[in-house]
């Protein structure tokens, strides 16, 4: 547990980590009821918004839980192998850079799949138009 807190707060995951402590506090607002879970989704570029209708908040959320984890196993790696001196930093780097790229494609899949969860999917409406039977979101059907 203490290499876990350690590689949590060295370069490059305590840039993650910071950036996880926000998003844990913006859910924590969610929960007590200040803030909505799509207040980002007008200000949101649109490649943010390319994720099928997931709100901003739950995309983003994904994506650094997803580099933080990438970030703090290369971490860990990286202290069993020993890197030192120049290398050791470009690696901190790379791997910054790594864990985000890593995150966006884990982000996207999580995405479809919350769509899919969603009661008004137009996956579902689709699905069920080509069956020709009338959409029952209660149905086992409409959940597959």
């Amino acid at each position: 547990m203490g290499q876990i807190v350690d590689a949590a707060v060295r370069f490059p995951t305590v840039t993650l980590t910071s950036a996880l402590v926000v998003a844990l506090g913006f859910w924590l607002l969610v929960l007590l009821g200040r803030a909505d879970v799509r207040a980002f989704d007008a200000d949101a570029p649109s490649v943010i918004r390319s994720l099928g209708g997931t709100p901003v908040a739950v995309a983003a959320s994904v994506v650094i839980v997803s580099a933080w984890l990438a970030s703090i196993t290369g971490t860990l790696l990286m202290d069993l192998v020993r890197l030192t001196g120049p290398g050791a930093a470009a690696a901190r780097v790379a791997l910054l850079v790594l864990s985000v790229l890593v995150a966006w494609p884990v982000a996207r899949r999580c995405a479809a799949s919350f769509v899919r969860l969603l009661p008004g999917s137009p996956r579902l409406y689709r699905r069920a138009a080509a069956s020709g039977t009338p959409y029952d979101p209660g149905s086992s059907r409409a959940r597959g």
